[in-house]
């Protein structure tokens, strides 16, 4: 055999061993740490036919990918709870910019943070209620509560105070407050609608010059979502979709 057909045949023979080596070792730990960018390359934009995915992924490699992603805590209970509190959250958050015609104009709620502060609080008490229901209800509760404080931290900074014992004076204030509405809110929820009325006056109106019509109105409107709430099951859930209805002016 010449010397240039026996350096060939020792170049195929090494690539061939490199080839088994490489299909016999272990994931390296920087792969594993990159799991985060791996994931998204099934989410892509410019996703190819079903033919070529299949092609270029096989089974078995996105079985790999998936259960990687699993033991990094992409889909963790906490890590979903987390994701879908915001959206969760945000549907509570609106309710009083959305229906502001409604609190501040036929409930003489003034158009402020504390009004906007106890219009949430009741939309998120309703939410709670919903949650409780759940498997894993009371970790998704506390991360909806978390993005609660979170924006009312957010909006106290934006009205000028920036001073961090003021800031820690007002959240432990508003923390006091959101407990004790929960509570009535509870006990009204369970009695009857003179109990859930008096939680309201004291919890929502109280800031208000109202009467006994719009405290009807919000009983109402209260009873009406508590129900519809039982539609939305584990898997809107888990993808942060709830949605609240507009409480009306009449009695219907």
């Amino acid at each position: 055999m010449s010397m240039i057909a026996k350096r060939a045949l020792h170049a195929t023979v090494k690539k061939n061993l490199s080839a088994q080596a490489l299909l016999s070792c272990k994931t390296p730990a920087h792969v594993i740490r990159a799991t985060g960018f791996m994931t998204t390359r099934w989410n892509s934009t410019t996703q190819p036919s079903s033919t070529q995915a299949e092609e270029k992924y096989s089974t078995v490699t996105k079985k790999v990918v998936y259960g990687l992603a699993r033991m990094m805590g992409y889909y963790s209970t906490g890590s979903t709870a987390i994701k879908a509190s915001h959206s969760l959250y945000n549907v509570c958050a609106e309710q009083m910019e959305l229906n502001k015609d409604f609190y501040v104009k036929e409930c003489n709620l003034p158009d402020n943070f504390q009004s906007w502060f106890s219009v949430t609080q009741l939309h998120v008490w309703m939410l709670m209620v919903h949650l409780r229901a759940e498997g894993h209800g009371k970790l998704y509760i506390q991360e909806v509560v978390n993005r609660f404080f979170e924006d009312a931290e957010a909006r106290i900074r934006d009205h000028g105070i920036t001073q961090q014992r003021v800031i820690n004076s007002y959240v432990k204030d508003l923390l006091a407050q959101f407990h004790g509405g929960v509570v009535a809110y509870d006990e009204g929820m369970c009695k009857d609608d003179p109990v859930l009325a008096a939680a309201l006056w004291r919890n929502l109106f109280a800031i208000s010059s109202n009467n006994a019509t719009d405290l009807a109105l919000v009983v109402q409107y209260i009873r009406r979502e508590l129900q519809a709430l039982e539609q939305y099951g584990g898997d809107n859930l888990n993808a942060g979709i709830v949605k609240f209805s507009k409480p009306d002016a009449t009695f219907v």
